[in-house]
């Protein structure tokens, strides 16, 4: 696994790229996502990501223990007029894929162990806040990370969300962030048509047949 470095440096950013640097600069993209820990990663077009009113309304029915307690989720979330809005000014991103160990995702005390020490999701955070810097900096400024999961059960698990007191400010801006099922896009089935094994995991699955939990996470490139 490569080393992540601290600085990055910028290049002038063009008033047109032409698309085979877009292309060549998304397969390195992809490739960089590989050397920090990716599972799997694939160039996709911006109309191959799912956005979908069920996965949002899954964070309610039954709601989800996250729900409002953390500005990166839902109801705090963007509408999904906007998100589709988003995305659509995308023409390509980088999809990627982080195995988890099963036992750290599941049971039925899953919310007593949520936290920073989950491998998994560390490595999804890497790879979402190294290639957006990267490719920030590297001439795509509208470069733009989805992560895995509530955000506050990585960074703030055991204290309030300080970015929704009043005059409050996020404590890890540059890393916390809403996950792609935060913003109603289908991780499930953008990874089901990526050719990705992805079960559904909770705490009644047979952990002993689960074979891992797949986190999925998103980078909105150019």
């Amino acid at each position: 696994m490569k080393q992540i470095k601290e600085s990055i440096e910028p290049k002038k950013i063009p008033a047109h790229i032409h698309p085979s640097k877009v292309l060549q600069d998304l397969e390195r993209f992809r490739s960089m996502a590989l050397d920090l820990g990716a599972t799997d990663a694939s160039v996709v077009t911006s109309d191959e990501v799912i956005v979908d009113e069920r996965v949002r309304a899954k964070c309610l029915y039954p709601k989800c223990a996250f729900y409002g307690t953390n500005i990166n989720c839902p109801p705090y979330t963007s509408d999904l007029d906007f998100v589709r809005k988003l995305v659509a000014q995308y023409t390509y991103g980088i999809l990627f894929c982080v195995k988890g160990d099963p036992g750290d995702f599941v049971g039925a005390d899953f919310l007593k162990r949520v936290g920073r020490k989950n491998q998994a999701k560390t490595t999804v955070i890497d790879i979402c806040s190294e290639i957006e810097s990267r490719a920030f900096y590297e001439g795509y400024p509208f470069a733009l990370a989805l992560g895995q999961g509530p955000c506050k059960s990585y960074w703030c698990a055991d204290q309030p969300c300080s970015a929704l007191a009043d005059g409050g400010t996020c404590r890890f801006p540059l890393k916390a962030r809403s996950s792609v099922e935060a913003l109603g896009m289908d991780a499930f089935s953008m990874a089901a048509k990526s050719g990705w094994e992805i079960y559904p995991c909770g705490a009644r699955v047979e952990l002993e047949k689960l074979p891992h939990v797949l986190l999925i996470g998103l980078i909105l490139v150019f």
